[in-house]
């Protein structure tokens, strides 16, 4: 095992933020396999080696961002990306105490981030996630057909919670408009007419037939 740190995680300074864990396991939840017929491809993007323009990922493996460590959290990446057979351990710096495995690109043999086997508890929801460095990333848009800096662009997924309550909103205004038209219907209604039918309103030639009958 080697103790040598990518010069990318190299830092003078890191501050351990406990609630980076529970923000990324937010970001993977609201990720889902895309259904049939719902992808809208114009909003998709291609992520490439800012080296070589290898291809890396697409947005739509991408699951979320981790800031501290500025890379972008991948579900899966392209074959162009290898990852190496070594574990590596970091005894400084952003991933201090932790062993992975260094990706790099297959075509110019740079590091272009790395895969978490061993954390400490603030970043254990990226082990076994393909991290790759924002800084050696170009994003191809497939909309307008142009290509933007990783590090300008923000890979945070929309927090779950946020969804659910304004599905709950939409959910509550709608119940409102039924109970307002519920009013309305009441009000225009026409009171019932009693049709039941006493014994003693028999017609007379009613009474006569039942006791022929019998």
């Amino acid at each position: 095992m080697s103790h040598r740190n990518p010069k990318f995680l190299q830092s003078d300074r890191y501050e351990c933020d406990s609630t980076e864990s529970s923000v990324v396991l937010d970001q993977l939840r609201v990720v889902e396999e895309p259904r049939r017929g719902t992808v809208d491809y114009e909003k998709c993007s291609v992520l490439h080696c800012a080296k070589c323009s290898a291809v890396l990922a697409d947005s739509l493996s991408v699951c979320g961002e981790a800031k501290n460590i500025k890379s972008v959290i991948c579900l899966k990446v392209t074959k162009d990306v290898r990852v190496r057979g070594k574990f590596e351990a970091c005894v400084y710096g952003l991933l201090a105490f932790c062993t992975y495995k260094v990706l790099e690109c297959s075509v110019c043999r740079c590091c272009v981030g790395v895969v978490l086997h061993a954390t400490p508890p603030h970043l254990s929801s990226l082990r076994n996630l393909f991290l790759l460095r924002k800084d050696i990333l170009n994003c191809y848009m497939l909309k307008n057909s142009t290509v933007v800096k990783a590090s300008k662009i923000s890979f945070e997924t929309r927090p779950l919670r946020r969804n659910i309550v304004e599905l709950k909103q939409d959910l509550e205004a709608q119940l409102k408009q039924v109970d307002i038209l519920k009013g309305v219907l009441e009000g225009m209604s026409v009171p019932r007419v009693n049709s039941s039918i006493q014994p003693n309103s028999l017609p007379h030639s009613t009474t006569v037939l039942s006791n022929a009958v019998v």
